[in-house]
């Protein structure tokens, strides 16, 4: 699986020819590698602009070699022909190397929002990180089966929307330049790129993705996935991995019963991290947030590149973030 990935992410890559190595490593006088850090190119889209930046995947150093990590990750800040530097994957350590070297954190990439759908699944599974009692988790199993059918109720597929899967990649890859807003910083969506990402090849195949299109003309597209999480049992679990739609015409909250619909019966939670357009405040009251031990996300420019800013929104692989000048 292992092996799978790194094919999938640094080979069969569209923007593999833009990146010709994979990363930087360390080796001892034997020649035996005491740390390496992974990297793989990403093309993002800033107003008219397309910039390419240099992702930074696994990073590791053996103890006896941790004084010349921080001289390896200085070489990958250098690399040269990228806008910029970004990780998408950081915990508390790795996130202190990026903020040592000025990268800034993406503002909310701490948090995650999980919408319970079988909340006689998930109320137990809260409560026993919290609570030993087998009392609190029986009235929690209760009360989840009683506002179960609230959340069904929810799941109903919208009348004035319709929703059918797509695989045309020409077709999803226009919607997203219909609906692209020109004043954030967002992947590249190119055909090529969403049948890589999505496509029978791809890394965790297979996803749902799904054009909609409501009676008033809107049409857009979302991805999801699926993820299993552990509590204190399994948690099956449907990621949103991205969303396009008309903005300016409509709210994500017109979508969200049609994404319900979907992974009702498969799911018992959807995880989602904020993005732009997606106001957890529409249906705050039906979301649990949970904090991370710290930022997933940090980006950092060139030094002799045109500083962006990134300020408010996730800097995932396919989401948003505003664009600004740092001072």
């Amino acid at each position: 699986m292992w092996l799978q990935w790194l094919r999938w992410l640094l080979v069969e890559n569209p923007l593999a020819t833009a990146a010709p190595h994979h990363g930087l490593c360390i080796r001892n006088a034997s020649g035996v590698i005491t740390g390496f850090l992974l990297s793989f190119p990403g093309a993002f889209l800033a107003g008219d602009q397309r910039l390419l930046g240099l992702g930074s995947g696994s990073f590791f150093v053996e103890p006896q070699a941790r004084t010349l990590g921080l001289y390896l990750f200085k070489r990958y800040l250098n690399s040269p022909g990228y806008s910029f530097f970004f990780s998408t994957t950081c915990n508390a350590n790795s996130g202190a190397i990026w903020e040592t070297l000025g990268a800034c954190a993406v503002p909310n990439s701490d948090t995650e929002h999980i919408l319970p759908l079988k909340l006689g699944v998930m109320l137990p599974e809260f409560l026993a990180g919290k609570s030993s009692s087998a009392l609190a988790a029986g009235i929690a199993r209760v009360v989840g089966r009683c506002v179960d059918p609230v959340v069904r109720l929810l799941a109903r597929h919208p009348a004035d929307l319709s929703v059918e899967p797509c695989r045309d990649w020409e077709k999803l890859a226009e919607l997203f330049r219909r609906h692209r807003s020109a004043h954030w910083i967002t992947t590249d969506r190119s055909a090529g790129f969403l049948q890589w990402r999505y496509g029978p090849r791809s890394h965790n195949h297979p996803f749902d993705i799904c054009v909609f299109r409501d009676t008033r003309g809107n049409e857009g597209w979302f991805a999801l996935g699926s993820i299993i999480r552990e509590f204190k049992g399994q948690i099956r679990g449907c990621v949103l991995l991205d969303a396009v739609w008309p903005r300016g015409t409509m709210s994500f909250r017109a979508i969200l019963p049609a994404i319900l619909h979907r992974v009702a019966s498969k799911a018992d939670a959807i995880f989602f991290q904020p993005r732009l357009g997606l106001d957890c405040g529409e249906f705050g009251r039906w979301t649990i947030p949970c904090r991370f031990e710290g930022p997933k996300v940090y980006a950092i420019t060139r030094k002799d590149a045109a500083r962006w800013l990134f300020l408010t929104g996730a800097f995932m692989p396919f989401d948003e973030v505003r664009m600004g000048r740092l001072r």
